[in-house]
């Protein structure tokens, strides 16, 4: 199959189901994939622009297992995530972790010398871990920034931190959430400036 019949293939999936966990295109993150999509050298496989979750993880740590209390592709709100912490007194033999993961994207494109073109981009911009994880059928970018927090809030049915903790720890995520996505409007606005060059 080519490049193009690739592309083809894969957006024309995107668009009816979308292959995170949430089902469909992040609204932070859109206007960056449709310009890496109109591109010819490049097409988005996956991505997801930054999040803020509380999960529930079992005791033998299974991602199976694991179940999502709160999730959020917007800067969260203190009170909603005490909310759901304020449940957690029903969770024995579990813990609930709180994260702010960063945004990923995760890029294919026609050539090494395309693949490595937005890599460059990319790592000047901040997006520190990237790479090439496939290079047999097509060349696969993955494109990860670095802000994070990831802790744990509750273990056995009990709740380990503060109310004000919490609406320090949120406030933080924020913060980081916002981070992230001045990174990817940057990332958008070299992409604008390589896209119609010749």
């Amino acid at each position: 199959m080519s490049f193009e019949e690739d592309k083809k293939k894969t957006l024309k999936k995107m668009c009816f189901n979308d292959k995170s966990d949430k089902g469909s295109v992040d609204e932070p993150i859109k206007s960056l994939l449709d310009k890496i999509n109109k591109l010819e050298g490049y097409y988005s496989t996956s991505s997801c622009s930054g999040r803020i979750i509380l999960i529930k993880i079992p005791k033998s740590g299974s991602k199976k297992e694991a179940e999502f209390l709160y999730r959020t592709h917007e800067k969260a709100k203190a009170s909603e995530v005490i909310t759901v912490i304020k449940k957690l007194l029903n969770y024995k033999d579990k813990s609930v972790w709180l994260r702010q993961e960063p945004a990923i994207l995760h890029v294919a494109s026609r050539t090494l010398k395309d693949a490595s073109k937005l890599l460059r981009i990319a790592r000047l911009i901040g997006f520190k871990r990237c790479g090439l994880f496939e290079v047999e059928k097509r060349f696969i970018l993955e494109l990860m920034s670095t802000e994070k927090i990831d802790t744990i809030i509750a273990k056995d049915g009990k709740v380990l931190v503060s109310g004000e903790y919490l609406k320090v720890l949120v406030d933080e995520a924020n913060k980081k959430l916002a981070r992230t996505w001045e990174k990817t409007k940057k990332l958008e606005e070299e992409i604008n400036k390589f896209s119609t060059k010749k």
